[in-house]
């Protein structure tokens, strides 16, 4: 053996002994593996059991089929990662055993037959207790622990969360004692060595050694810099500075406070990719090609020139930062120098959707477990187990790189406020006893949203990079509880929060204007001094506005805005939850990189389901298609916003001048997909 003979006492008694080392490892790493196996099990139960409904068993178990024989390697590779890690827990709690038995018996002139018996059950069980109870604590959401999370709450949570690091705590300092008296140094000190990487591996260091290295480099930043922060899915109803009680954005509400804010601003397209693409292009989605998430690269307009690519060429260094890859995929060629990002694919739906096992929930969930896990980097679509601060961290630590670059064009994209909503702790426990479940998490991601967006301002403010930078704050797309990119009818899918800072400017005020995300393209090569109309783009620069002069944008603009992937288009009611999840699924595929993408073949079928609107200050022309089976449909219907901001009465027969109008506009933006004859093969009913 490793450690330090014993003074086997119970052998100078005459005394048989039950366990013999040899037997307690065994034992250790048979109740490790089993716990493993139960892990794995109840994950693929859960994972299967979403599935598992009327005819989804054939498409979904097929799919599964296609990414279990491309992931083959990375899955082998993933289940003996998993295996390791829990072998070397089981060889840690055998040696905890051994050396707590040896204490013991030194201690003790007689010690009882079946004492390593005892000390295996009980060492074994305290640990595994702990962890899922440091699991219950931090990570409500998880799979395992989903019922010990119930009784964690916002009153208890800061309590519960001091009993699980202290269990755990309690349970090392006794490990370290014992193996500093009693183990061998070729025995404890790669222990000591992998536990302290493990548990300095929380603290991120290498977020601290990148701040000093790029402190010694000297700062070189003049500006003007330009910085695009997107806050996903926020509703502006639900922050405090449109008069929401809870307090979910304080650090936002303030900030505010010294922007200019357009408080009648949309998105043309609620669904990430597309409206981030209409911000970067200053085009509608019919312009620029981006009509839905995961669209096919061959679809974007190549003639569709984006601004990180203009500023470029003006000298720019250029960046993009974001914590999620599934639906929104940035790529270098739409013009970043610098892209850090969650990886894309199917690796990261499957194992990512997948990952949630005690050990490594517990140990692993750092920078040091990204790098042997990686579909976990920063990606905050695995929800349960989501840390924010590696995310900033590492972004704030990039911004004393910027310090170095002359001016730069920095685009970054919080995903926190995004649904699900679900979150790691303490974000969960902080809104409750509100009127549904769903605020609660909403308000709590948005939480989120708003610490991360303090840390970047915070970290720009330090490094002097603020004062001489525009700064845009806005939301990608608005949010419903009935999602968002789904009905038109719905305006809060499709309103944002955005607003400005000028360089060396803290000039507040609110700007009633109609104005569209399009329109921040040629504002910014405006306020560069570099001339938007040499540009193509769709949109009004909003110059004026910034400078006090709202009069002067047109009063009857309009803004076009359309839905974006729905398989169930509206109008299609009384489809199961089953058949939707089997027609997504036929709708997309991925390539031998495990990229995924909407198959080509459904590109035209899923902008026939789209619903389409032009909107001016006082009003909202809606094209709705109804497409379901064989039927294929579409309506045409008008709404008054200052009466009915929420589109529930139709008044097309009432103003048919403005009807007319309207549709003028819509077709014009559409016009190789609304014809003249298509309207009219097609429209249900006319004013």
């Amino acid at each position: 053996m490793f450690l330090k003979k014993e003074k086997s006492i119970i052998h100078r008694k005459g005394m048989k002994e039950d366990f013999s080392d040899k037997k307690i490892l065994c034992y250790s790493i048979f109740i490790y593996l089993f716990l493993l196996l139960a892990e794995f099990s109840f994950n693929i139960f859960s994972f299967v059991s979403n599935y598992s409904k009327a005819k989804v068993n054939s498409a979904f178990f097929s799919k599964i089929n296609e990414v279990m024989s491309l992931l083959k390697f990375d899955i082998v590779l993933y289940i003996l990662t998993l295996v390791l890690i829990y072998l070397i827990f089981s060889v840690i709690n055998y040696f905890y055993v051994v050396l707590a038995y040896q204490e013991i018996s030194s201690r003790k002139s007689t010690p009882s037959s079946p004492l390593k018996a005892y000390l295996l059950i009980g060492i074994n069980v305290y640990f595994i207790l702990s962890l899922f109870f440091y699991n219950a604590v931090h990570y409500p959401f998880s799979n395992i622990t989903k019922f010990g999370a119930l009784f964690v709450g916002r009153n208890n949570y800061h309590v519960l969360k001091v009993f699980a690091y202290v269990f755990i705590i309690i349970y090392f300092i006794g490990f370290f004692y014992l193996s500093f008296k009693r183990a061998k140094a070729k025995v404890k000190i790669p222990i000591w060595v992998f536990l302290g990487l493990v548990f300095l591996a929380n603290f991120n260091p290498y977020f601290y050694v990148k701040n000093v290295y790029y402190s010694l480099h000297s700062k070189k930043n003049s500006g003007p810099n330009v910085i695009i922060v997107g806050l996903d899915s926020l509703n502006p109803k639900h922050s405090g500075y449109y008069g929401y009680e809870p307090d979910t954005t304080p650090f936002l509400d303030n900030l505010l406070k010294e922007y200019i804010v357009f408080e009648n601003a949309h998105t043309p397209l609620a669904r990430t990719f597309p409206s981030w693409f209409s911000i970067l292009t200053g085009q509608n989605p019919a312009t620029n090609g981006a009509r839905y998430n995961l669209i096919k690269r061959k679809f974007i307009n190549t003639e569709s020139e984006t601004l990180p690519n203009i500023l470029k060429k003006q000298g720019y260094f250029t960046a993009y930062f974001t914590d999620e890859a599934r639906f929104s995929n940035i790529l270098k060629e739409d013009g970043y120098q610098y892209l850090r990002h969650p990886i894309m694919g199917v690796k990261d739906f499957v194992l990512a959707s997948f990952h949630d096992f005690s050990l490594t929930n517990v140990f692993f969930n750092s920078p040091l477990g990204y790098k042997i896990f990686n579909f976990m980097d920063i990606n905050r679509a695995v929800y349960h187990l989501y840390k924010n601060r590696y995310f900033t961290d590492d972004l704030t630590s990039f911004v004393n790189l910027l310090k170095t670059r002359e001016k730069f064009f920095l685009a970054v994209h919080f995903c926190a406020a995004h649904w699900p909503y679900m979150s790691s702790a303490p974000y969960p426990y902080l809104y409750e006893n509100l009127s549904s479940p769903l605020f609660e998490q909403y308000d709590g991601a948005l939480r989120m949203a708003d610490d991360q967006l303090r840390r970047l301002i915070t970290a720009l403010k330090k490094k002097g990079l603020y004062e001489n930078s525009i700064i845009i704050v806005l939301s990608d797309h608005g949010e419903t509880f009935q999602g968002h990119g789904t009905d038109l009818k719905m305006s809060d899918q499709n309103r944002i929060l955005l607003s400005f800072k000028r360089p060396k400017s803290k000039v507040h005020f609110d700007v009633n204007t109609l104005v569209s995300t399009v329109d921040i393209f040629p504002t910014i090569l405006d306020l560069l001094d570099l001339n938007s109309e040499d540009y193509n783009n769709e949109g009004t620069s909003l110059e004026p506005a910034l400078t006090g002069n709202e009069e002067e944008i047109d009063p009857d603009k309009s803004i076009i805005m359309e839905t974006g992937f729905s398989v169930d288009a509206p109008g299609g009611i009384g489809i199961s939850l089953q058949e939707m999840i089997e027609e997504g699924i036929n709708f997309y595929e991925f390539d031998k990189r495990g990229i995924i993408t909407v198959k080509e073949e459904s590109h035209q079928e899923l902008i026939k389901r789209k619903q389409r609107a032009v909107q001016t200050g006082k009003w909202k022309l809606i094209l709705t298609p109804l497409v379901r089976r064989n039927e294929n449909r579409i309506n045409i219907s008008l709404y008054n916003l200052e009466n009915d901001p929420d589109c529930k009465q139709d008044v097309s027969e009432k103003y048919p001048d403005v009807y007319g109008k309207l549709l003028k506009i819509l077709m014009h933006n559409y016009k190789d997909e609304l014809t003249e004859d298509y309207i009219r093969r097609h429209l249900k009913k006319t004013p």
